[in-house]
């Protein structure tokens, strides 16, 4: 994770671009993982932890219209958080997570489901996953996860 989180800092000040994220499953860990390395503060514009529902539509314009038809764990939801915090915070890339953790499902959606989207020039990508452990592992396996899609997205 550390070496995939460093790749990113590096490949992004390289190219002289930004980031911004909208963590609610993840619920900071992602934001962490990329300022643990020096030269975060030239890439990385900031990050919202929307683990509400308000504060998904509120901080990240996050259509009201969408969760409800949705729900606030799909893939919809997380392309408008990306999509979101990147205009907000005005960001070339942006990566978002939602999702269930645990210990049960959610509104009948199974604990370990989590939505990660990236969005930047000419992407919009999208993963589903399904994780297995406790609350901590899935939290953490998102994170691995949204980092691997972002490098390789990056280094394409």
């Amino acid at each position: 994770m550390t070496t995939l989180a460093s790749r990113i800092v590096d490949s992004l000040k390289a190219k002289a671009e930004t980031l911004s994220i909208a963590e609610s499953i993840t619920g900071g860990l992602l934001t962490s993982a990329i300022v643990s390395f020096p030269g975060a503060s030239q890439i990385l514009k900031g990050s919202i932890i929307a683990y509400s529902i308000e504060t998904k539509v509120r901080e990240l314009s996050v259509p009201q219209e969408i969760i409800d038809s949705e729900g606030v764990v799909s893939e919809d939801v997380a392309l408008a958080m990306a999509e979101g915090i990147r205009t907000r915070m005005n960001t070339t890339w942006s990566i978002a997570s939602t999702g269930v953790a645990g210990p049960g499902p959610h509104h009948e959606i199974p604990a370990g489901t989590v939505w990660l989207a990236v969005v930047g020039p000419n992407t919009r990508e999208t993963v589903k996953l399904a994780l297995e452990g406790d609350r901590d592992s899935v939290r953490r396996g998102a994170v691995e996860s949204a980092l691997g899609v972002f490098a390789r997205i990056l280094a394409s």
